[in-house]
């Protein structure tokens, strides 16, 4: 068990396989894994009494994340932040995300995925706001919705929709914005088309459906 943590009375929890503390509610201020959290913060701990899952007291910094009060924030096995809901709008890695919104970051501190705040250009996308915004570990886009109709790998994608993107760069999916022939195969517009990391098509459905 983390020695000499203050706890409230009544919220000290014990593994019952372990015997170590899972959870507890801070009685005074205290500073784990240098970390400082406030009084009233529930702490939580993994297996093997790393910190885990958190709920937060007051308003707090972690890893230039503003983390917001009365929510949840978790942390890996090494005690990096992976997630957490925004007090502000806050840019990470260049990204403006939306205040009052979950982020999530990789284990590497890169952003995994948010809510934009705005419409914008990323990584030569017209991207939409308000809707959930990922990236790979190697901060290539790997999810997002198009604010604008887009041409991507020769595939019409269509506004206001997904699209999906391969490790490799290619698209993984999208709905179409036109009727079109592609590889011999007639598509019509509102379809959405799923690839191959290799280009060809693998599965066909409407998009509303």
């Amino acid at each position: 068990m983390p020695a000499d943590i203050p706890y409230k009375e009544g919220s000290l929890i014990i593994s019952r396989d372990t015997g170590r503390l899972k959870r507890c509610t801070l009685a005074e201020d205290y500073v784990i894994q240098g970390i400082p959290f406030r009084a009233g913060s529930v702490i939580g701990f993994d297996e093997n009494s790393h910190l885990w899952r958190c709920n937060i007291s007051e308003d707090m910094m972690i890893e230039n994340i503003p983390c917001k009060a009365k929510t949840e924030i978790e942390f890996s096995p090494d005690g990096v932040l992976l997630m957490g809901t925004l007090a502000t709008e806050t840019l990470i890695n260049g990204i403006p995300a939306r205040a009052g919104t979950m982020v999530l970051l990789h284990e590497n501190r890169t952003l995994f995925r948010c809510i934009l705040a705005l419409d914008m250009d990323i990584q030569g996308m017209p991207v939409k706001a308000g809707s959930d915004l990922c990236f790979f570990e190697n901060r290539k886009l790997s999810a997002f919705d198009l604010s604008e109709d887009e041409v991507i790998d020769g595939i019409p994608c269509l506004k206001g929709k997904r699209v999906w993107v391969h490790r490799n760069g290619a698209v993984a999916g999208c709905t179409i914005s036109r009727d079109i022939d592609f590889h011999g195969t007639n598509h019509k517009k509102g379809e959405m088309l799923v690839f191959r990391e290799d280009g060809s098509v693998i599965n066909v459905r409407d998009s509303a459906a």
